[in-house]
């Protein structure tokens, strides 16, 4: 064999060799998404280039890493400018079809892994999801068959993002809040989680300059015990947090803590030296929950509840213990042409579910009547004793017209319970209606002939006169805000007072001087705060012209010059005036309270709205009108914010609930206020669209009311069907 020939033979082996190992070690996938960015070099499997700006790095595996890509992807100009043209380009084509539109229309929308990595984001938030979704088989495969571009980001990471965007929102709320310098009322409330710790929602509300009222959560945070002073402290806090200088109100329930937390927060607001930290001291600061006092008002009339009720709640018991009696029942409202439903049961420790259960049970009385004819268990079932001794029922005659007359008694409150508990529109100046209207009827009652009612009236009013008293106990800054409806006014209070003085000329005209002095009290204060927020008239861009193209600041500093002034400094020279400039602001403060108390007078004695019109919108009244009374327009955007009861920081307690079960209790306190938080403010976004079309929100308003509205029709039709079987029983 000749030399060329064995060295031919040589290589040939040594390529063989070479093609062996690498069948050995194939080369490992790049499976970091930095790779969507950069490409190997050929000639140097070791380099790689950026594949925007063209930039070479170093990259091999073991020496280098993919730190310094990394780095340079964030700050790559060219890559954010590739990012800019591709927000706007067509990448993806989706078809989106319309009514008006024959065929459906094709439209471009652009991608981004940021976009739907922040969208991810929202849903766990938003969908009360763990954080550990995103492990989850089911959706990876999802997103893999959708977006399959999309690299899925792990628990660790959206935990990371969902603490960013908690802070940009949070940013964002801050700013609006600051910026406006806006005024506040909050509501907060205590709980105690599956994790054996104590947390406490503070919630904010007020009205923006578009007259919209907002409801944010801005802060839910661990509190060591339920002390008064720790109450304060954590409210003054949250408010420092935030930067909210200005308070108008703060609602909490009746615990005694909460007395001594707002007089708590009320000293340190006042130490604060910001004039306008608190409105007339904090003397109307504080708001108890209504809905609260009117539970325990309640409570108190019904603590022995009537047998009538004990044997309606067994007969529905009996239904709902399993299928094949319900399915019975079923049969039994069928043949007796009972409205479609079914009955509830109630807690017997709450009176609304009480009320709601007797409410449904009246709907199917001939079906109850029916299952003690033909199903003969349900007889039996009230023949066994319960804690020896022989239950209650079934429900007779008499005892289905003693339920009528519970359900039409408990109407009222229920119904002032809904509407002290309404969170997503104005209630204050609902408020003092209502509990007139509860007194009203509380009074009516006691001289009911019934004297389990009559009993039962006089127990509430006891637990009514301790907090509501002829009104004398109410915060009366509620009853300003039903003056401060424009279908109401001074007249309706005034004839609030006749009602519950009966007549008494003398108690009626001592409370209405008593109001409307508080009233001209509210104006004497915000005219004074309009006074300090507003530049002052002797600035130094109002001086120049006032003495015909003279600046009057020359002047005075002329004339001050001609008195003998140590140091001839310009400072101390105009010191000189500075009197003259002190009976200005008094002249001014003077002439603003006389245009103030004419603005009042001229406010009530306008031609009121139609009191009919139980839909007019309050605050779209004070956003077209509030320019003809500017002083009251601001006490009214303070006034109308604040909310009578304390639901709408409770109703944070529900999300707390399903994020923090026996399932998930490893999240830290911090995680969980951002969860929290998050979650309402985005939720408060989408109810606060700022596309808005007013013309589709009034056909869409239309619809609902004239849906409304045949669904009462068909109730009362319901109901008077119902009646005709069982009589119309007086109460």
């Amino acid at each position: 064999m000749s030399d060329d020939e064995d060295q031919s033979v040589q290589m040939e082996g040594t390529h063989r060799g070479k093609e062996k190992a690498k069948r050995k070690r194939p080369p490992m996938k790049k499976r970091s998404a930095i790779w969507n960015h950069f490409t190997l070099l050929e000639d140097n499997p070791n380099k790689c280039m950026c594949n925007y700006c063209g930039k070479q790095y170093q990259c091999h595996s073991r020496l280098d890493g993919i730190t310094n890509m990394t780095r340079h992807i964030k700050t790559c100009e060219s890559y954010k400018t590739f990012r800019a043209q591709q927000s706007g380009s067509q990448q993806n084509l989706t078809s989106e079809g319309g009514e008006e539109n024959a065929s459906n229309l094709v439209l471009g929308k652009g991608w981004s892994q940021d976009a739907c990595r922040r969208a991810v984001t929202k849903m766990i938030i938003m969908g009360e999801l763990p954080l550990s979704f995103v492990d989850n088989k089911g959706f990876r495969h999802f997103c893999s068959v959708a977006i399959p571009q999309f690299v899925m980001p792990s628990r660790r990471t959206i935990g990371r993002d969902v603490m960013e965007l908690f802070l940009e929102e949070k940013a964002m709320l801050k700013s609006l809040i600051c910026n406006n310098k806006q005024r506040v009322s909050l509501t907060t409330d205590l709980w105690t989680s599956v994790q054996n710790m104590s947390y406490m929602v503070i919630t904010a509300h007020f009205i923006d300059s578009d007259w919209c009222l907002n409801r944010r959560i801005i802060s839910f945070s661990a509190i060591e015990d339920h002390r008064g002073k720790s109450i304060g402290k954590k409210i003054v806090a949250c408010l420092q947090d935030w930067g909210i200088e200005r308070l108008f109100a703060i609602t909490v329930d009746n615990a005694t803590a909460n007395d001594s937390a707002v007089g708590y927060v009320t000293m340190q607001l006042l130490s604060w030296r910001n004039d306008d930290a608190l409105v007339l001291a904090g003397q109307y600061m504080h708001v108890r929950c209504c809905a609260h006092i009117l539970n325990l008002i309640v409570v108190s009339g019904l603590g022995e509840l009537h047998a009538s009720v004990t044997a309606i709640r067994n007969a529905v018991k009996y239904v709902r213990s399993s299928s094949m009696r319900l399915r019975t029942f079923k049969q039994c409202a069928e043949q007796v042409n009972c409205p479609k439903g079914i009955v509830v049961l109630d807690c017997p420790t709450r009176w609304n579910s009480t009320y709601l259960m007797l409410m449904t049970a009246l709907k199917f009385q001939a079906a109850f009547d029916r299952m003690a004819e033909v199903d003969k268990p349900y007889e039996a079932f009230f023949a066994e004793k319960e804690n020896n001794v022989r239950r209650v029922g079934p429900p007779g005659p008499d005892d289905w017209e003693n339920a009528e007359r519970i359900v039409k008694f408990l109407k009222v409150f229920y119904d002032a319970t809904l509407l002290f508990s309404a969170s997503l529109s104005v209630t204050s100046n609902l408020c003092y209606d209502t509990i007139g209207l509860i007194e009203s009827s509380l009074t009516a009652l006691q001289e009911s002939t019934d004297p389990w009612v009559s009993s039962m009236a006089y127990s509430m009013r006891e637990k009514f006169d301790k907090y509501w008293e002829s009104t004398g106990k109410i915060n009366k800054m509620l009853i300003i805000a039903s003056i401060l409806d424009p279908r109401a006014k001074m007249d309706f209070a005034k004839h609030i007072f006749e009602i519950i003085f009966c007549n008494n000329s003398l108690m009626v005209e001592q409370m209405t001087k008593a109001v409307k002095d508080l009233l001209n009290e509210f104006y004497d204060a915000y005219s004074a705060f309009s006074a300090s927020s507003t530049p002052s008239m002797y600035g130094e861009s109002g001086l120049s012209g006032s003495y015909g193209g003279t600046s009057s600041s020359q002047r005075f500093t002329t004339e001050a010059n001609l008195v003998d002034v140590a140091g001839g400094e310009y400072d101390d020279a105009f010191q000189v005036s500075r009197p003259f400039l002190g009976y200005a602001r008094k002249v001014s403060v003077q002439n603003e309270s006389r245009r103030v108390v004419s603005e009042v007078e001229r406010y009530l004695k306008d031609p009121v709205e139609d009191p009919n019109n139980l839909k007019l919108n309050v605050l779209l009244w004070w956003r077209v009108n509030g320019s003809r009374y500017p002083i009251l327009e601001k006490i009214a955007r303070d006034v109308l914010a604040v909310p009578v009861s304390t639901v709408a920081s409770e109703s944070a307690f529900s999300t707390g609930r399903r994020i923090i079960d026996e399932y998930r209790s490893s999240l830290t306190p911090a995680m969980v206020e951002a969860l929290i938080c998050t979650e309402n403010w985005l939720q408060s976004k989408l109810f606060a669209n700022p596309v808005y079309n007013l013309q589709e929100d009034i056909k869409e308003q239309i619809f609902h009311m004239e849906l409304q509205e045949e669904l009462i029709r068909s109730q009362a039709s319901t109901v008077e069907a119902v009646s005709a079987d069982i009589g119309v029983m007086d109460v």
